[in-house]
């Protein structure tokens, strides 16, 4: 018999589906968040604070990486905003939800980390954070979405 974790904010179910386990408080913020990373993606690709969603592929050449990310930009905005979507529909939903709903909650989750790391320019070192900080409540929410997405990668792993 595999020993199972206790139950948490994301969870398998036996019958393969997940269950999100958030409060409203917790929902409403998280639709918020994803609100606006929806409004930066559809701002243009000039802004900084996309720039760990859309890493360089080509370091040492600038044409290159040009052409790569002309290619390559449009699809990945356009599976990120499909992932969005999804989020917004668990998110305002109690359901029970897919394996394929949870990748979209986990890229989401993803990507706000990333976004929000870039904020905060996280490094290796860079997580004790004092409560005076003035960035000290964008830690704690980077702290949360980490928390968050540990919770959805296990859940994955015991499907």
């Amino acid at each position: 018999m595999r020993r199972r974790r206790p139950a948490g904010p994301v969870v398998s179910n036996e019958d393969g589906t997940f269950s999100i386990n958030l409060s409203e408080d917790e929902r409403a913020t998280m639709t918020e968040f994803v609100g606006q990373l929806e409004a930066l993606l559809a701002g243009g690709h000039t802004d900084e604070r996309l720039r760990r969603l859309f890493p360089v592929a080509y370091h040492d050449d600038p044409d290159r990486d040009a052409e790569y990310q002309g290619y390559m930009r449009d699809e990945l905005v356009q599976s990120r905003a499909s992932s969005i979507q999804t989020v917004q529909e668990i998110l305002g939903s109690a359901d029970t939800i897919s394996e394929a709903q949870l990748h979209a909650f986990m890229t989401v989750l993803n990507n706000l980390r990333l976004v929000l790391g870039t904020l905060l320019d996280v490094g290796e070192d860079d997580f004790d954070v004092e409560p005076d900080h003035p960035s000290f409540g964008q830690w704690e929410l980077y702290t949360y979405l980490g928390w968050l997405l540990e919770w959805t990668i296990s859940a994955l792993s015991e499907n």
